[in-house]
């Protein structure tokens, strides 16, 4: 595979995600198939990803507020991911080295310092309302 279709592969495969769980999203806020996260499930604590399911559900039938509502990062990621995604397929059709921003390790601990900041807050009582409010995904 030539390094110009990578960014078309993914992004294919990301806009394959969302179609998916516009899919299995319903109007009551839950999903055709129940999808259970295996840390709610052995701590009873939310992790950074629970909601996400329901939230890209949500944002398929662009419905904003329930997006929010379920997990606020997703429509956050969501952007960041799609800008990321034509930085990179930018840069790859031009030739260009893709900007430290989008890649290495400065990302990659910045999106975790989030994650983690994220998953200890919304299980404080402080961060109660950040919480995803079903026991699934």
């Amino acid at each position: 595979m030539t390094p110009r279709i990578l960014p078309l592969v993914a992004g294919t495969a990301g806009a394959a995600w969302l179609a998916a769980a516009g899919l299995m999203y319903s109007p009551s806020g839950s999903t055709a198939l129940p999808i259970a996260c295996p840390f709610k499930r052995l701590t009873g604590l939310d992790c950074p990803g629970c909601g996400s399911t329901r939230s890209l559900g949500a944002l398929a039938h662009l419905d904003l507020r329930a997006a929010f509502d379920h997990n606020v990062l997703v429509p956050f990621a969501l952007v960041f991911v799609v800008a990321s995604w034509a930085v990179w397929t930018w840069s790859t059709w031009a030739d260009r080295p893709t900007p430290a921003l989008v890649r290495g390790p400065g990302a990659i601990m910045t999106i975790g310092v989030v994650l983690v900041g994220f998953a200890v807050v919304r299980n404080l009582e402080v961060g109660a309302w950040l919480a995803s409010g079903l026991s699934s995904s």
